[in-house]
């Protein structure tokens, strides 16, 4: 019974410090909102952008803690160009949508 008991704690204390180190580290995007669509315009001044998606137009503000991935490469703000198409994982901080990661998809031509 003893042995039982150990066995159930030390899988209950294992589980718990995953659950620690997995929250303490990078954003969990679990059920984080995704969006994008294709750029349409670009804000340099306010750091933000609209990408239209399904005929909804949705802006997003980048911050420097925003990642940017072209074709699985790092990217950075310059990447985000009116046309380009982009994927965004994205959090609301008042009524904003704060990018965390914008995904660039890499133009065929180049």
């Amino acid at each position: 019974m003893r042995s039982r008991r150990s066995f159930l704690h030390f899988g209950f204390v294992a589980a718990a410090a995953l659950a620690v180190s997995s929250a303490s580290g990078a954003p969990a995007y679990h059920g984080s909102a995704r969006g994008g669509g294709t750029v349409t315009a670009r804000d340099d001044a306010g750091r933000g952008f609209t990408a239209v998606r399904r005929r909804r137009a949705w802006t997003y503000h980048v911050t420097d803690k925003t990642r940017f991935v072209v074709g699985g490469a790092q990217g950075s703000w310059q990447d985000v160009k009116v046309g380009t198409i982009v994927q965004v994982r994205w959090h609301r901080a008042g009524s904003r949508r704060v990018a965390d990661v914008v995904g660039i998809r890499a133009r065929s031509g180049n």
